[in-house]
């Protein structure tokens, strides 16, 4: 008797996968001789490929490999045998975009970056265009001590204050009780004294305490905090006197932003506050300050947060807006409807906004999206101007008012918006785009 037996194929499933694209940029243009890649994850090593050719000096960039790879999170990224922690993430059917910085054929130390935001980020920093935050040894109020190494991987916010101070300090007190509210353990906020001779730890133990302070306070001997606050040009001071400053130093250790002046603090801030300022630190306080508040810090630290901080800003529905054009027609979002949209906040004067614009215009023109421009303040004649001198070939919304800036939550120029067909928030980049980061976020558009 004849047994048969029959065996079926059956089809093995494979895993979803997205795209790592890998590109490299330098602090000067240098070479990258044939070197392998590898992702960790789970605690073992696997090949993605090769890596080599001309790298380009930073801000410029060029793309070194694109290559399928499972869905799913890696930890950290070896190029031959240099090693470095990174958080990667891919998504099925999306781009995930990797920036190394390489000198002399190696990974520059810190110089590695995953994720839309941070290769932005990334590549201002090996570019020099961020100053670092020099080397300080303060106290905390709990008198441990204060380094560079108590804000490493933290993105911060410092400000300068003192106890003493019955004008803007407490502002910049009620405006840190707001920070406190929303954000998450990523980020660190810091207030370092101006009048060291006074403000010992036990005082801001105090203070911190008097108000439901959870975040750190600093001081140190006069020369410790007079280092500290030199590269930011404040002095020491005690009273009244001050220099009101703010900045906003990023995880790397680079300093991105500094905000000067009189912050906006609105009625919430507590009534401890309110009695310690002195009848001009009320009338700051009832003059709305300077512009500028918890809102536009918070939206400022998009550019330089974590992954999981910045994609915070993306979701909800776009704002409606209906805005006259260039060429005297009127155009709302709704007329834009069903196709995604890439909407480009801008203004003549910004330098960036001119560096990206014919990128953006080639770029999304190739894609299925569609792009919006929209000149922020500025005359029809000006945006006109600008236009022709950049090569851009069609029309602008001129938000006038900057209602609509303010509606999507425009703190700087150039900042672009990410809409997905359905109408709502993908993601925000405030900043110049590179053209990498871009054709990760068309691709991550595209797929949706």
């Amino acid at each position: 008797m004849l047994a048969i037996v029959i065996l079926w194929a059956v089809p093995r499933l494979q895993p979803a996968t997205g795209t790592l694209l890998v590109i490299g940029a330098g602090r000067s243009a240098t070479s990258l001789p044939s070197t392998s890649l590898s992702l960790r994850q789970s605690g073992s090593w696997s090949a993605v490929g090769n890596v080599s050719g001309d790298v380009p000096a930073a801000p410029d960039q060029r793309q070194l490999l694109g290559v399928p790879l499972a869905a799913g999170a890696y930890d950290a990224v070896q190029l031959g045998s240099d090693a470095q922690p990174v958080k990667i993430t891919i998504t099925a059917g999306q781009v995930e975009p990797l920036l190394l910085g390489i000198d002399s054929g190696r990974l520059i130390p810190g110089a590695v970056y995953a994720g839309n935001d941070d290769v932005n980020l990334g590549l201002g920093e090996i570019a020099g265009k961020f100053v670092s935050l020099p080397s300080f040894n303060l106290v905390d109020q709990a008198g441990r001590p204060f380094t560079l190494a108590s804000i490493e991987g933290k993105d911060v916010v410092i400000a300068a204050f003192h106890t003493t101070c019955h004008e803007t300090c407490p502002l910049y007190t009620a405006m840190f009780l707001q920070l406190q509210k929303r954000i998450d353990s990523s980020v660190m906020l810091v207030e370092v004294t101006t009048d060291p001779g006074v403000d010992t730890p036990a005082v801001l133990a105090a203070y911190a305490e008097g108000i439901g302070a959870r975040w750190t306070f600093a001081t140190g001997d006069s020369v410790d905090v007079g280092r500290f606050w030199q590269p930011f040009a404040v002095e020491l001071a005690g009273g009244d006197l001050h220099t009101s400053t703010l900045a906003l130093v990023d995880r790397h250790g680079y300093v991105r932003l500094v905000y000067r002046g009189v912050p906006t603090i609105g009625h919430d801030i507590p009534p401890s506050l309110v009695t310690s300022l002195s009848t001009k630190g009320l009338t700051e306080l009832a003059s709305g300050g300077d512009g500028w508040g918890a809102p536009d810090v918070l939206q400022a630290l998009t550019t330089i947060t974590a992954p999981e901080v910045a994609q915070q800003t993306g979701g909800g529905k776009a704002p409606d807006f209906k805005l006259r054009s260039t060429d005297g027609t009127t155009v709302s979002l709704s007329d834009l409807e069903g196709k995604p949209l890439v909407i480009n906040f801008w203004a003549s004067y910004c330098p960036p906004c001119k560096a990206e614009m014919p990128m953006l215009q080639k770029d999304v023109g190739a894609s299925s999206a569609r792009l919006v421009l929209v000149n922020e303040g500025e005359s029809s004649d000006a945006a006109v101007s600008f236009l022709r001198a950049v090569g851009i070939h069609q029309t602008a919304l001129l938000d006038s008012d900057l209602a609509v800036g303010h509606a999507y939550g425009v703190s700087a120029y150039p900042m672009t918006v990410f809409v997905k067909a359905d109408g709502t928030i993908d993601r925000r980049q405030v900043g110049e785009l590179y053209e990498g980061v871009l054709a990760s976020e068309l691709s991550n558009l595209g797929s949706q």
